[in-house]
């Protein structure tokens, strides 16, 4: 019955990456892009790019860093008013000079471009720190 429960989450990408992972983790792509954003950026003119972007996450209004691996971050953010939780994931390839960013609503079929929104001001404090 264990095996099945754990093959199930593996499925359906339900299981966060273990520290095991720690060098790069592959971000899945968008499904529902109603309520998700995906976005990569080549980071190689900005120097420590994934030092800056764990301070813009770690100082973001109602957003909790709830795993910090290596070059992986994973932060739930809390709605304003209905207190919905999106997941925001950020991956950071320095081999590549490449971060990715993903933010995704956790419950309905819109958000109302407030993931659209996360991700460009994390991008735009990156570029202009």
């Amino acid at each position: 019955m264990k095996n099945l429960i754990i093959l199930f989450l593996l499925l359906y990408g339900l299981v966060i990456p273990s520290p095991s992972m720690a060098s790069h983790v592959e971000l899945k792509p968008c499904i529902e892009v109603s309520h998700c954003v995906r976005e990569e950026l080549n980071v190689e003119m900005i120097d420590s790019p994934y030092e800056k972007v764990k301070s813009i996450v770690g100082n973001s209004l109602r957003t909790k860093i709830v795993e910090l691996d290596g070059d992986y971050l994973h932060a739930e953010v809390t709605s304003r008013i209905m207190k919905y939780i999106d997941d925001l994931e950020i991956s950071f390839s320095p081999e590549k000079n490449n971060l990715i960013i993903r933010s995704e609503s956790r419950v309905g079929d819109g958000d109302f471009g407030v993931n659209r929104k996360r991700v460009d001001l994390i991008i735009n404090n990156l570029l202009d720190n």
